[in-house]
């Protein structure tokens, strides 16, 4: 008898630790065609929106990045025509100098022009030449 116990516990314990467990189905729902298909269609038309979303969202990072190459080419523009007007300025400077050294109101053409006749009337008129009759 204990032989006989011994092998019914041994079955019933080999059975409970068996490797393929016994597939129980709940309940089965049968779902309908025509919902199936409109599943179908909403995972198509998610899947298509995905992957003209990823389009955009490619082309917006492309648009981003242009706009930062755009933004820094401004900038060194900005920092040229700086450069540009400080030159500007210092080129100003320097025909400002350049007319203060020439336009001196003794070394005018005209003055010495006048200068010159006055002089000669003078030394004529200083000697007391008188031109001959």
């Amino acid at each position: 008898m204990k032989g006989l116990f011994l092998i019914l516990s041994l079955l019933v314990v080999l059975n409970s630790y068996s490797q393929s467990p016994t597939i129980v189905l709940p309940n089965i729902k049968h779902i309908p065609s025509s919902d199936l298909e409109d599943f179908f269609l909403a995972i198509d038309t998610l899947r298509e929106q995905d992957s003209i979303k990823t389009i955009l969202i490619s082309d917006l990072e492309l648009q981003v990045k242009n706009y930062n190459l755009l933004s820094n080419q401004d900038s060194l523009i900005l920092s040229y025509k700086n450069q540009e007007v400080d030159l500007l300025k210092y080129q100003i400077k320097l025909y400002d100098n350049r007319l203060k050294q020439v336009d001196k109101w003794y070394k005018k053409p005209w003055i010495g022009v006048v200068s010159g006749v006055v002089a000669t009337l003078v030394t004529i008129h200083v000697i007391d030449y008188s031109l001959p009759k």
